[in-house]
């Protein structure tokens, strides 16, 4: 991997690091919501400084090319990144649902004690 390519990669993976360790602080990310990101993030990081670990990597499991590898890594992590996202909106309907029974309950009550 060149040099300025391989320097591109560190910045990146530093930038969306910091990007998201920052958002934490703000309270606009939770924490278990952003460790995927974090994790994501220090693997470019690692794969970045030490290029010779995708290269092998990729060898090792059958790949054409280095990029086709990465490529695939990045579509495997879309897809975690999806799944998690619907198990997250599976569980906030969840709790939706719940909550607008638990108000209905709780307004026939109070109609009922109107009458």
């Amino acid at each position: 991997m060149k040099l300025e390519l391989q320097l591109f990669f560190i910045l990146i993976s530093l930038l969306t690091f910091v990007y998201v360790i920052l958002k934490i602080r703000k309270h606009k990310l939770n924490i278990d919501d952003a460790i995927i990101w974090i994790l994501w993030a220090l693997l470019l990081l690692v794969m970045s400084i030490f290029s010779s670990i995708p290269i092998k990597i990729s060898k090792l499991l059958g790949f054409s090319s280095t990029s086709n590898f990465i490529m695939s890594l990045f579509v495997f992590f879309s897809y975690i990144i999806s799944f998690y996202q619907t198990i997250k909106i599976s569980e906030l309907k969840e709790k939706n649902k719940n909550l607008v029974h638990k108000l209905s309950l709780k307004l026939k009550k109070q109609s009922e004690k109107e009458n």
